[in-house]
């Protein structure tokens, strides 16, 4: 067996244990998300990080705190 055999060997094993081990770890990765319970969503209607833009209300505040000053 000269070096040039040597080296296509140890690259070929190399891939095949890199594609083994992607594919022991995808299969941990699914089993860890179906051991996480499921998160219930919350209502449709309620805005989850925003709040909607009420002018009126923003307008009626700025007045009322015109009118302390």
């Amino acid at each position: 067996m000269n070096v040039v055999d040597l080296l296509i060997t140890i690259v070929v094993v190399t891939i095949l244990v890199t594609i083994v081990l992607a594919v022991i770890t995808y299969v941990a990765y699914k089993l860890r998300l179906a051991r996480q319970p499921a998160k219930e969503i919350e209502g449709e209607e309620e805005l989850r990080f925003f709040v909607k833009y009420d002018k009126a209300a923003l307008t009626a505040s700025t007045r009322s705190h015109a009118a302390k000053a």
